[in-house]
């Protein structure tokens, strides 16, 4: 342990040159900006921007070193004054937006039902014009071709909807058990085949017999402008 007293080791920090910190560093930090406050007088106050004034830009472009603070009575109420003003104008441009966002929506509404009511109209008018000019068909569809649009009408034709249970039980009374599955399902897409609709009958093409279990329904034609 060395034998040197408190008071030595003082005094030879005491008579050593001080060092400079950027030469223990490759580049010296740069000093922390500081905000200087000062006290504002209410004149001052009542003619000073405030950042929500400013554009959002500006702290970014010229960095705010001085900062007021507020010191006394008068300019306290004078800042809650000013939030109340500021929370009335915000409420007033709030609901002023409200009632613009409300006609705005009307418009849109009463196109909407222009749109709607124009385009039945139109339509009925086109359906009318369609059934008297000879037009192309196939299976499915029938078309009209025109410069600015095609005119279809989708045929809806008959769509036999089967009820398991009851047709499981008629296919197997009537000699039909090749349509059975397994599990007593009609093996119905190849049953269907050997079936005649009628309205609302289901009959059996080569005996007409009619089957029981199927609910038959006629699905409207769809007409439709293409555009």
């Amino acid at each position: 342990m060395s034998d040197k007293t408190i008071a030595a080791i003082a005094a030879e920090l005491e008579n050593k040159p001080a060092q400079d910190p950027a030469a223990d560093t490759p580049e010296a930090a740069a000093p922390k900006e500081t905000v200087e406050y000062y006290p504002i007088t209410l004149s001052e106050l009542e003619n000073i921007d405030l950042p929500g004034d400013s554009p959002a830009h500006a702290d970014s472009e010229q960095p705010q070193r001085r900062e007021f603070m507020i010191a006394d009575d008068g300019c306290a109420d004078w800042a809650l004054r000013k939030i109340k003003e500021e929370k009335q104008e915000y409420e007033r441009i709030k609901e002023l937006g409200e009632q613009q966002i409300a006609a705005i929506q009307e418009k849109i509404e009463c196109a909407k039902r222009r749109y709607e009511n124009n385009t039945s109209y139109l339509t009925g008018k086109l359906a009318q014009f369609f059934n008297s000019v000879p037009h192309k068909k196939t299976k499915t569809r029938e078309t009209y071709r025109l410069l600015s649009g095609n005119l279809v009408l989708k045929l809806g034709g008959v769509k036999p909807t089967p009820n398991d249970e009851k047709l499981v039980e008629w296919l197997k009374a009537n000699g039909y058990d090749e349509f059975v599955k397994v599990e007593e399902k009609a093996t119905w897409g190849e049953f269907k085949k050997k079936l005649n609709f009628t309205g609302t009958v289901a009959t059996v093409a080569e005996t007409g017999e009619v089957v029981d279990g199927i609910v038959v329904t006629t699905a409207p034609d769809v007409f439709t402008v293409d555009v």
